[in-house]
């Protein structure tokens, strides 16, 4: 029978101890986690046209807007009209003091009244003459005195119903009416105010023909000017659109603001289209080369170059260089790079690296 020292049998004891630890904690460890696939927002991208168009907010005037002043000056002693007040041809807008005007007119009477008896004396004193002649009893210079006499009181007759004629016209004058129908838009006189004459007191808006006008920036006056077709929508209803035309551009640019008045015209205006309201113009260009419309937060800068990420059939990330065609306010035009038919990364295009898988989100509407 064998026997083993103390120590030995210690030192087996205390290795078959740490093999058996080592044994129990490797049983207990689990396999590495595999990160699940990062998810992300895609959308399949779609051809369209780089011709598109432009909107412009526009307000909504008449084609025929006329600011009516006296002919004459004098004292506003009434404006019987109001900014809103629809005026046929002929009303009354605004009056003067006539009482001036009353007795320069009484005073032209009168003066025709003097001219015409003196011309009825010269013209019998011409007729008697006349007939002193041709007895033989006075001169032919005295007759032709007379004759002389008689034309100058005709002259002075036909400058005294001048006189009052237009002593009547301007009594006329001091009465401002409409010359059509029309909308009072602005008034600028009250009762009381002495007014020159050309003065703006009343401004009437012919409702008939409206137009649309907006302003636009230097950048884009070429891009009007090219418009072929225009369209004209409501703000309480954009989806229905009117037919209408640009009429007139603003060959100089607004010394304040730079832009160019633009007045479109509207072929067949709603009968619910008021002065005043605020429209949707769309300025359709013509047909471009076709490109593919990105949301603006799809685009990624590599290098300073624009790029997108691109959805492989695996669920596999490729960042892709594109070139773009233009920039608009909440999507980028891109002309090369992509296809249409091709999924890309439409949000958190930061956070990606190349290769990685993702799992495609369900968006509204896919």
């Amino acid at each position: 029978m064998l026997a083993f020292s103390r120590p030995t049998v210690n030192r087996r004891l205390t290795v078959g101890a740490v093999l058996a630890l080592c044994l129990c904690a490797a049983c207990g460890k689990e396999p590495p986690a595999v990160s699940a696939p990062r998810p992300v927002r895609s959308l399949v991208v779609t051809s369209a046209s780089a011709g598109g168009g432009a909107t412009y907010t526009a307000e909504i005037h008449s084609r025929y807007e006329t600011d009516l002043a006296f002919q004459v000056g004098g004292k506003l002693v009434s404006v019987p009209v109001t900014v809103g007040t629809l005026v046929r041809k002929g009303e009354l807008l605004a009056q003067l003091d006539q009482t001036d005007f009353r007795v320069s007119l009484e005073a032209a009477r009168s003066g025709v009244t003097a001219a015409q008896a003196e011309f009825d004396r010269a013209r019998s004193e011409e007729g008697r003459y006349r007939d002193l002649l041709e007895r033989g009893l006075t001169t032919r210079a005295n007759h032709l005195a007379q004759q002389t006499a008689a034309k100058t009181s005709r002259s002075k007759l036909d400058q005294a119903i001048a006189d009052l004629r237009l002593s009547e016209q301007k009594l006329s004058y001091t009465s401002l009416r409409a010359d059509a129908d029309g909308v009072v838009t602005t008034v600028t006189g009250d009762a009381g105010v002495v007014v020159s004459a050309g003065q703006r007191v009343v401004t009437v808006a012919r409702p008939s023909e409206l137009e649309a006008v907006f302003d636009v920036p230097d950048a884009h006056i070429d891009d009007v000017r090219a418009s072929s077709m225009t369209q004209v929508a409501l703000l309480s209803s954009p989806t229905t659109h009117y037919p209408a035309r640009v009429r007139e551009i603003s060959p100089m640019a607004d010394p304040k603001t730079r832009t160019y008045r633009v007045k479109t015209q509207i072929l067949a205006p709603p009968p619910n289209l008021r002065l005043g309201m605020n429209v949707v113009v769309t300025l359709k260009q013509s047909e471009g080369p076709a490109v593919i419309a990105v949301p603006a937060a799809a685009l990624f800068q590599k290098n300073h170059d624009p790029a997108v990420w691109i959805v492989k059939a695996d669920h596999a990330l490729e960042l892709r260089p594109v070139n773009v065609a233009r920039y608009e306010a909440d999507e980028v035009l891109i002309a090369g790079g992509i296809n249409a038919g091709e999924r890309i990364v439409t949000a958190g295009v930061h956070r990606l690296s190349p290769g990685e898988k993702v799992r495609l989100l369900t968006e509204v509407g896919q």
